[in-house]
């Protein structure tokens, strides 16, 4: 799955969102993405990203902070 994750000032995960699958296409253009729509790697939440991502989060998502990624994890069985 798909996330996007927010960090405290300490670096712990304090919230986290599950992308739909309709969010990898537009994220594409910025972050790399599997051709079976996984995202490679964590990238930080940029202004583009965000306005992409906004409408899956429940709070406004602060790029400045430097504390919201992008990601994917595996889902436990």
């Amino acid at each position: 799955m798909n996330l996007v994750e927010k960090f405290d000032a300490d670096g712990f995960l304090e919230s986290s969102w599950v992308l739909p699958p309709d969010a990898v296409e537009p994220l594409r253009a910025h972050v790399d993405v599997t051709p079976h729509g996984w995202v490679v790697d964590v990238w930080p939440v940029t202004s583009d990203v965000a306005a992409i991502v906004q409408r899956w989060v429940d709070e406004p998502i602060d790029v400045r902070s430097g504390a919201w990624f992008v990601s994917s994890a595996q889902a436990g069985a």
